[in-house]
């Protein structure tokens, strides 16, 4: 017999609220402004949710059997539009969905768990058949969500150690292990790094590789975690106590990060690269300025986006001939390369 397709008239019944209600906290529980459109207390939200994970709930399922066609649209949640690094997956990602007749919906998260699970649940409103995911810190929930109402999803960048889902990764642990061997080979011996607070898989891969190699746990007190919403402010702590300490070498996890503890040397009279050196985590055109050049981890970027959106088009099209896409969790790592120069 043919499971029956759980309505919203039989998510109100169980959770003893009103057919408007769950209506307005399924399709449209945060506005663009950040704002609920609704009164209703996040108990009852949370009560409403509930209740349609446990029924196996999949949003739009009437409108998807009345459209005479699909979508075609796929959403991208990333961190940060404004950093070139996703700027680099944005576009790389438009250009296989346009190959293949899917246009693509962008948003970030700015690690706000929040803004995740709203641009989620708007996505999802707006008929996207699938998505592109850079999972914040906080965003188990959404994609849990995503799970139980089997959407198709691949995270990209970062996985989520709570759960087997599809992802394309880099080798994070390999990356570290060649700033290190630049740094040693310019006999660096006294040598720190610069990672966010957030606690994200892709930086704490690379600190618990640098704490490895480093000597365990007394290493720890060789890391920076710079809030990702202060990180100018924080970055003129690093350059004073790198002052104190002696630092000879210094690993900066990400180009955003580079760029503010590079400026907050300059600023504390420590010039990058003659009073100490620096390997940077992604590309930014400071690098170049000095003498000699900063040398960066490059990403392949434009490979593990090839990857994720060829698997996530694979997943929609199992999915639409009615085939079961919960078994497909294939996990692909790509290494990165060091762009030196000579």
């Amino acid at each position: 017999m043919a499971k029956k397709n759980v309505t919203i008239r039989d998510i109100a019944e169980k959770a003893g609220v009103s057919k408007s209600l769950v209506s307005f906290v399924m399709n449209n529980s945060i506005g663009a402004d950040g704002k609920k459109r609704y009164r209703v207390s996040d108990v009852t939200r949370e009560r409403i949710l509930k209740v349609a994970a446990e029924m196996d709930y999949q949003p739009n399922s009437a409108a998807r059997a009345l459209r005479k066609g699909r979508s075609r649209v796929i959403g991208a949640i990333l961190s940060d539009m404004a950093n070139i690094f996703y700027g680099i997956i944005a576009r790389e990602l438009e250009n296989v969905a346009a190959k293949h007749g899917y246009t693509v919906l962008f948003g970030s998260t700015d690690e706000d768990p929040r803004k995740f699970e709203q641009l989620v649940r708007s996505f999802i409103d707006k008929d996207v058949e699938g998505f592109i995911i850079v999972p914040c810190e906080g965003s188990g929930p959404s994609l849990q969500y995503l799970m139980k109402t089997r959407y198709p999803f691949v995270v990209i960048d970062r996985h989520h150690p709570d759960f087997q889902i599809p992802s394309v990764l880099t080798d994070n642990a390999d990356m570290v292990d060649q700033a290190l061997r630049i740094l040693g080979q310019q006999d660096c011996r006294n040598i720190e790094m610069v990672t966010y607070g957030m606690r994200v898989s892709s930086m704490t891969d690379r600190e618990n590789r640098f704490r490895e190699r480093m000597g365990g746990e007394k290493a720890e007190s060789h890391i920076y975690r710079l809030p990702f919403d202060r990180v100018e402010e924080e970055a003129e702590n690093v350059a004073n106590q790198v002052a104190a300490r002696g630092t000879d070498g210094l690993i900066l996890a990400s180009n955003v990060l580079s760029v503010a503890v590079i400026k907050a040397l300059l600023r504390r009279g420590i010039h990058p690269q003659r009073d100490i050196r620096l390997v940077g985590f992604d590309y930014s055109n400071v690098y170049e300025v000095f003498d000699p050049p900063i040398p960066y981890i490059v990403q392949p970027l434009e490979d593990i986006t090839r990857q994720a959106a060829d698997y996530l088009l694979k997943i929609i099209e199992v999915k639409e001939r009615g085939e079961d896409i919960s078994g497909m969790k294939d996990v692909s790592v790509l290494k990165g390369i060091v762009q030196e120069y000579k």
